[in-house]
């Protein structure tokens, strides 16, 4: 499967409760679990909201 990308790291981004979840996995491409979970963060539409105001 391949994931999308966000700075170089392969993510995978849904829709989670009405707030979009993105876990982060591994970047090394011979990861022994590349489905591993490094981090996660669930970003509300209010969170969005800010994101785009520093942009």
């Amino acid at each position: 499967m391949v994931k999308d990308e966000i700075g170089g790291r392969p993510v995978d981004i849904t829709k989670e409760d009405g707030k979009i979840k993105i876990v982060f996995h591994p970047m090394a491409k011979n990861a022994t679990k590349p489905d591993a979970t490094v981090f996660s963060i669930k970003l509300s539409k209010a969170d969005l909201d800010k994101l785009k105001k520093a942009f």
